[in-house]
């Protein structure tokens, strides 16, 4: 696998191009949290649809700034990415797998990993359908049951600055009927997962600008509990229960950055 230093030369020119400035704070500090825990799972808010960019481009200029160029990140990529000729190829290169991998083969691969970090995106194509200043709901929770399965802790890293990469626009609900008459309902609803529904909005991609000043607010939270449930609704509840705070934690270091 590829180690972070590797990605390190074209993430900082990109960042270079995309913010002006930036900004990052962690608690603790970063050096801190590299020294003490060879493997994370690292967890940030999505914001625009192409937000993702400039958030690992900045965590990844720090990280290597402080000696962690030799870890090894892969990513949780949508199964959508690897079904598309022209994207299949930046998900290989950003998730380090050339296919999407079950839930039970990433944990096993995180577990085997000597020094390596587990990136997600927890809201998903959640961002599609919100502001991209807010957090969205999370599609999954499972992110949390691999750290705890792993017994790694988890890095929230938050970001604003790119919030005028997309335009959020109302849509009637005759529009999202016709969708579901014309395409299918069944597959319109797997897709959505009754997102648009229910927000009834739809947030565009726009081409990037580049940003006055893009921050970061990272934060090591580790998990209430090491052991879960050997399965069943107890133990959905208690993964349900820990993602929940991990998003009002995530909701509050957002506020903070705001003001």
């Amino acid at each position: 696998m590829r180690r972070l230093v590797e990605y390190e030369t074209v993430t900082s020119r990109l960042l270079g191009v995309l913010a002006r400035s930036t900004k990052f704070e962690c608690q603790p500090s970063l050096d801190r949290i590299l020294a003490e825990n060879p493997k994370l799972l690292v967890v940030f808010n999505h914001g625009t649809p192409l937000s993702w960019l400039p958030a690992a481009c900045l965590l990844t200029s720090h990280v290597c700034a402080r000696g962690g160029g030799h870890r090894k990140p892969f990513a949780v990529m949508d199964r959508f990415f690897y079904s598309v000729p022209l994207l299949q190829s930046l998900a290989k290169y950003i998730s380090q797998t050339d296919r999407p991998l079950r839930f039970q083969e990433l944990i096993d691969a995180f577990q085997k990993m000597d020094a390596g970090d587990l990136v997600v995106f927890p809201e998903g194509s959640n961002c599609f359908f919100g502001p991209g200043d807010e957090l969205q709901p999370f599609r999954s929770n499972r992110f949390i049951e691999i750290a705890i399965e792993a017994r790694v802790p988890v890095l929230i890293c938050v970001h604003r600055g790119s919030e005028h990469w997309a335009k959020t626009v109302s849509v009637a609900p005759w529009i999202y009927l016709s969708l579901q008459s014309i395409v299918g309902g069944t597959v319109i609803d797997r897709f959505l997962q009754g997102r648009l529904e229910k927000s009834g909005k739809v947030t565009i991609p726009i081409l990037p600008t580049p940003m006055a000043c893009f921050e970061m607010r990272a934060e090591l939270h580790h998990p209430s509990t090491w052991m879960l449930p050997a399965s069943g609704e107890e133990r959905a509840e208690r993964i349900a229960s820990e993602a929940k705070q991990i998003y009002e934690k995530m909701t509050a270091m957002l506020s903070e950055l705001s003001r």
